[in-house]
């Protein structure tokens, strides 16, 4: 049996996508036969540590951390990161036999020293895959285009490290988006593997729930917007287009269910959180909590269209879990032009695009899709078969292992 070790230092706790993208990563390659340990944080939640064959390695978590903690940190912290890891899993693979593959599910600048100088170990896995869930670059608003800062110097220069191992086979770089290899390709001349990260959910029992919604559902359309309120993910352009569109026309039949936990800062140093309007209108739920796997099923089950006006700045090559349960269970969407969420709409799924950060633009979809809504449906259902073969974990999981 092949040996596998997942190792992910920002499974620490239930927050973020980590935990069940994981979970369902590692349950399926068991299925496809494999051995399967996680290396996860020393601070991992009992619940965490429960679902899987669990190996406390990592103190650090750069993704969850983020912040400096020395100064000047800014320009030494990728080797500062690196030193910590390989200083955290070099005694732990030294006590295991070599793993036939380790997969490494949340890549940053700061990971890649590590692991280079893992594979140099004399236990060294046969085979490591470094999956990146970030873009090299940045966006142009201007051009509508993305561009490569500076700083990437730092990145391009690490990647090329792996270029002997990259051509032998032992390294395999992979992504989960079309334009994030091509930034990728571009920037390093390395090839990238195309592995389109899993939907987690049970997409056939969420389809038929959401059956069942639309059943007792007879005034107007639901559109929904799950996920922590932020700048980047367009919360506050919703905000507006609500506000303009229940002004504008008071006979607006559609209804609004919004995740919004915590309010959040604007570039400009203003808060931003849902208002008394939002609040208090008989069309406009708000979810001010975190939630759970069972509820949050049963939100996406009542969502008709969800409303993902994210920010090309942030959003353009990032993958948005919840856009591509959505394709998986029939709801359209609407989504900002020019970036990802454009190429998975349109290749997966059905709904209305719209300009970035325009709230006439999101008004006017908004409206279109409440109009139109059985034409968009009916579209989204003609590829929701082929969405859900695409984003399975057996895809994912068969492109990182084969």
């Amino acid at each position: 049996m092949k040996r596998l070790l997942i190792a992910e230092e920002s499974l620490r706790d239930l927050k973020g996508h980590w935990f069940d993208l994981l979970k369902v990563t590692e349950q399926t390659a068991r299925k496809m036969g494999w051995e399967v340990d996680v290396a996860m944080h020393v601070d991992a939640v009992p619940e965490i540590e429960r679902s899987f064959n669990s190996h406390k390695v990592f103190k650090h978590a750069k993704y969850l951390d983020g912040g400096k903690k020395y100064p000047f940190e800014r320009y030494y912290s990728f080797i500062l990161h690196s030193y910590r890891i390989y200083k955290q899993i070099k005694p732990f693979l030294k006590s295991k036999q070599p793993y036939d593959t380790i997969l490494v599910p949340t890549v940053m600048v700061h990971h890649l020293l590590a692991w280079h100088m893992v594979m140099s170990l004399s236990n060294a896995p046969k085979h490591l895959t470094l999956f990146f869930i970030t873009n090299p670059g940045e966006w142009d608003a201007a051009a509508k285009a993305p561009f490569f800062p500076k700083s990437t110097i730092i990145l391009k220069k690490l990647l090329l490290r792996f270029k002997k191992l990259v051509a032998s086979g032992k390294v395999t770089l992979a992504v989960g988006t079309v334009g994030n290899k091509a930034e990728f390709e571009k920037l390093t001349g390395l090839p990238f593997t195309m592995a389109p990260q899993p939907v987690p959910i049970d997409a056939e029992k969420v389809y038929a729930l959401k059956q069942q919604e639309q059943q007792k559902q007879n005034n107007g359309v639901v559109f929904s917007c799950l996920g922590f309120a932020r700048h980047e993910k367009g919360s506050d352009l919703l905000k507006i287009a609500i506000e303009k569109i229940f002004t504008s026309n008071p006979d607006f039949g559609g209804r609004f269910m919004i995740q919004w936990v915590d309010p959040f800062m604007m570039p400009d140093g203003s808060v931003c959180e849902p208002g008394e309007f939002l609040v208090n209108h008989p069309n406009v739920e708000i979810i001010d909590r975190g939630v759970l796997a069972d509820e949050y099923t049963r939100l996406l089950a009542k969502a008709d269209c969800m409303v993902l006006p994210y920010r090309n700045s942030s959003y353009y090559a990032r993958v948005s879990q919840v856009a591509t349960e959505c394709n998986c269970i029939c709801t359209p969407i609407i989504y900002t032009k020019g970036g990802w969420l454009e190429e998975t709409v349109s290749g997966y799924g059905a709904g209305i695009g719209i300009e970035d950060e325009s709230v006439d633009s999101l008004v006017a979809a908004i409206l279109n899709m409440q109009k139109e809504y059985n034409a968009y449906q009916a579209a989204a259902k003609t590829v929701m078969l082929q969405a859900r073969t695409y984003y399975s974990p057996q895809h994912f999981v068969s492109i990182l292992l084969n």
